[in-house]
């Protein structure tokens, strides 16, 4: 009996001619348009609305399908019905794409491939009707960008990704020539394979984004080409079927997708299967390829950005991720889905989605739990695919399994779980990594009850996010958020990225009958001994939270007493406001007659008589009166106090709040102005915009903000907050408890000058004042220096009490006479002064020197810990 084909197994094939939204109306070429293309090139004069005008305008592209990173370069993802509708194969019109720029316009007769390297016995080079004239080898093959779901961890703290939702992943019937085939022909020995590798290089010429590279004898240039490598044995094991493919789903495959060759690894992540092939080479050693090392790795937990650029993290063979880990996903019930309860409640709902894993391994079986993974329930498999000569799987699985209605009332989330035969299964919480690459904790859907406009009781689902910059889901809510599992719990360093949310309503209280308090009393709650505060119309005691608050007591106690709903909301992380919930006892009496409006008199300054432009209880709108531009990234901000004779009322040491409205959200950032109390009538900031890039996509929302101010526009300001505050002649209060030193060493990282550089400046503006200073100043490169020619003229007028070290991280110049590299324990010992009981050691910076370079090496040297401390 003749074997079945692919076609005949899998097919008939969806048809993928693609529907392109012409407009922002998302308006479609007629039905008969799209009914009587035979391929996707009879709609080529009909392009989608955001191609025109890039270097992709010649491809016909699907507009329903998901943009991640804009109109260019092209990422994008299925809708998710529209995988669940399909499921076992996708169209190739609408299957998942990553590319890193422009599309190549490649021509069938004329593009060679060429098999090449050191290993190579016999190079030679071939068309593509030399390729497809060898054997073929024709199998369907899950696809899987190792990004997949990365959303999820975004919503937890921002990677270096963007915002993939769950359908990164497609499935097509691929059909080539093997690897091994073609190696075997070019004389390559399936002997002493060990640490040989096979290095695919795509035609693209891409943008190198990290310089040179750590091969001297190879560096990178300033366009490098997507490639990558797997190890020889891999390639040359039957069993793998690793493929050069030029057909997808019985057709060429289409530009988008690597037209007209490109490899298929079944079991690998995406990233590993180079489109627009060019170069196969077999070497003695893994690539050296750009993108082999800065893409496609799985990082520790703790190792964010700015430290994975130490320690050579990114040439780790150990972080490499090639093999897909297992996963599954939720389709259906779909996000928003509703399900009208009275309607259906003696009836069955069925939860349906897909599976995968790597390796060839088998997924047997697909759990669902209703009641928060107490119990779980089996799933009924749909497998369609058939088992390879070598029993190897290569596809996804969908399943389904039907719940009663019934059973729905009460339950909080549907979860989902898979397991291979390698016993492989998914974690319950998600372990964060830079990269964001191979997210696979449980799949979660909340299950809310509401009511609907006509009265009637429904089931709403809610997925935990939705692709690119589409909004909803409930992890883009604070109070939702998951424990991250790995390091410790990474919510409380969430990035600006992560959306926040209100906490639970008033509605939501945990306990009913919940005691009601007037603002009148609230009020009277206002002490460091007795400390009340309000957020979202819930009244929370917390006295004693004081000495656990990473902020300090103070950020707590200028709400004292008060309702400070916006504040806590605009710049807490999801552990405080899940530790605010232990201090809950009771709700706001929002009634007329016991809301009570507070008066607020202006402070004085007792020694001048002065009027105080801060209040710690409230903030006031400060106007922009000039704006200096320093550089290319910084600026001076120069804003008006209430009157020319007005006074800051900001103590050496301290810091104030700003805050602004930007696009409905309330933002809040502390900072320390460069001015003080003796400059009568203003308050001036130094600042240094962080503008969106690959790394961190959003780039700093405040500083980006202030950056966009015109004179005339207003900030609020409220203050003042802090726990250092310098008295003078050595002496100087930390949390309200006094001390004194002889000698102050300073660390500053970045704009972590502008504190310490606020206390030198009172030191040094005092003849009698002995105390001694030494400053380290750490930037990336000469420009990020804020403020140098003032700390370098302090270094020339008072020699003797202030000197200054200056170390850059990148970009050095020439006859640079300073340190270069990281803060360290011998820069210390070198400008630093050596440890004793009147020796205090003040930083600011970002958290990764602080916590990894400046502390630990202090200890080192000697330094107390009491002798620390962190602005």
């Amino acid at each position: 009996m003749k074997e079945q084909t692919c076609e005949q197994k899998y097919g008939p094939y969806p048809r993928a001619i693609p529907v392109p939204h012409l407009n922002k109306k998302e308006e479609t070429p007629s039905d008969k348009v799209i009914q009587d293309a035979k391929t996707m090139w009879d709609i080529k004069s009909m392009p989608d609305h955001r191609d025109v005008g890039t270097p992709d305008e010649w491809i016909p592209r699907d507009g329903r399908l998901v943009r991640l990173t804009g109109r260019h370069p092209f990422n994008v993802e299925p809708p998710l019905e529209v995988l669940n509708k399909h499921r076992f194969i996708t169209p190739s019109s609408m299957h998942y794409v990553r590319n890193h720029g422009a599309c190549p316009k490649l021509n069938w007769l004329e593009h060679k491939v060429s098999i090449g390297g050191s290993v190579v016995r016999k190079p030679f080079e071939m068309s593509m009707d030399q390729l497809a004239a060898m054997p073929v080898r024709e199998f369907p093959c899950t696809l899987v960008c190792a990004g997949n779901r990365r959303k999820e961890q975004n919503m937890i703290r921002q990677t270096i990704g963007f915002n993939w939702g769950p359908s990164g992943v497609s499935t097509n019937v691929y059909k080539g020539v093997l690897l091994r085939d073609v190696l075997l022909k070019a004389g390559v020995k399936e002997t002493n394979m060990a640490g040989k590798h096979v290095e695919f290089i795509g035609i693209e010429d891409l943008p190198n984004k990290v310089g040179p590279g750590p091969y001297k004898d190879d560096p990178w240039g300033k366009t490098v080409k997507y490639g990558t490598s797997i190890p020889l044995a891999r390639a040359m094991n039957a069993a793998y079927d690793v493929l050069i493919a030029y057909g997808a789903n019985g057709e060429a495959l289409q530009p988008d997708h690597g037209f007209p060759v490109r490899m298929i690894i079944p079991g690998y992540i995406g990233g590993r299967m180079i489109k627009w092939l060019k170069q196969i080479n077999v070497i003695e050693h893994e690539t050296k390829n750009h993108y082999h090392y800065h893409d496609n790795r799985i990082l520790p937990p703790h190792i964010i950005a700015e430290e994975s650029l130490k320690g050579e993290w990114w040439y780790k063979p150990e972080y490499i991720f090639n093999e897909l880990n297992i996963n599954s996903a939720i389709s259906q019930p779909g996000h928003e889905e509703v399900l009208p309860i009275a309607r259906n409640i003696d009836k069955e709902y069925e939860i349906g989605g897909y599976s995968y894993t790597g390796g060839g391994r088998k997924i047997t079986r697909v759990e669902i739990s209703v009641d928060g993974g107490v119990h779980w329930e089996l799933a009924e498999i749909d497998r369609k695919e058939k088992p390879t000569d070598h029993d190897m799987y290569w596809c996804w699985v969908w399943y389904s399994y039907k719940v009663k209605v019934a059973n729905l009332v009460g339950c909080k989330e549907i979860w989902c779980r898979a397991w291979d035969e390698s016993n492989n299964t998914q974690p319950t919480h998600p372990t964060w990594n830079l990269m964001g690459m191979g997210n696979n904790q449980c799949f979660r859907v909340k299950v809310h009850m509401d009511k609907a406009s006509n009265g009637e009781h429904q089931f709403r689902f809610e997925h935990p996010t939705r692709p690119g910059q589409q909004t909803g889901g409930w992890m883009t809510k604070t109070v939702e958020k998951p424990i991250s599992a790995g390091f410790g719990r990474l919510l409380e360093v969430l990035s600006e990225a992560a959306q926040e949310a209100p906490l639970p309503s008033k509605s939501e209280k945990s306990a009913s009958g919940a005691k009601l308090i007037s603002m009148d009393e609230i009020n009277k709650h206002n002490t460091e001994e007795d400390v009340w505060i309000v957020v979202k119309d819930r009244v929370y005691d917390c006295t004693q939270y004081l000495d656990l608050h990473p902020g300090g007591a103070d950020s707590i106690l200028i709400n004292a007493g008060e309702d400070s709903t916006e504040d806590f909301l605009a710049i807490h992380s999801s552990k405080a406001t899940k530790m605010l919930e232990k201090f809950y006892i009771g709700d706001l009496d929002s009634s007329p007659s016991k809301t009570v409006e507070a008066v607020v008199e202006e402070d004085v300054d007792p020694v001048t008589g002065r009027k105080l432009a801060l209040n710690p209880k409230k903030k006031k709108a400060f106007k922009l009166q000039d704006k200096i531009v320093l550089s290319h990234d910084t600026f001076l901000l120069d804003f008006a106090l209430q009157t020319p004779e007005h006074m800051l009322g900001l103590p050496t040491g301290k810091h104030m709040f700003l805050s602004s409205d930007i696009k409905g959200d309330l933002v809040m950032r502390r900072y320390t102005p460069i001015s003080s109390n003796y400059d009568i009538g203003s308050v001036k900031f130094v600042i240094k915009a962080y503008p969106p890039c690959e790394r961190f996509p959003v780039g700093g929302k405040f500083s980006q903000h202030l950056d966009s101010l015109k004179i005339g526009d207003s900030v609020d300001m409220r203050g003042p907050v802090g726990e250092f505050e310098y008295i003078a002649d050595g002496k100087y209060l930390i949390d309200g408890e006094e001390h004194f030193s002889t000698c102050f060493n300073m660390i500053a990282g970045g704009t972590g000058i502008t504190p310490v550089m606020q206390i030198a400046a009172e030191i040094l503006r005092h003849p009698k004042d002995t105390t001694q200073l030494s400053l380290i100043f750490a930037c990336r490169e000469e420009n990020d220096l804020l403020m140098r020619s003032s700390i370098d003229q302090w270094a020339a007028v008072f020699p003797t009490k202030f000197k200054v070290h200056y170390i850059l991280s990148e970009a050095v110049p020439e006859g640079w006479k300073h340190s270069q590299g990281f803060v360290s324990k011998g820069l210390f010992e070198e400008h630093l002064y050596p440890s004793s009981d009147t020796t205090h050691n003040l930083m600011c910076g970002p958290p990764i020197m602080l916590d990894r370079g400046c502390t630990p090496n202090l200890i080192t040297l000697g330094h107390h810990k009491d002798r620390i401390f962190a602005f």
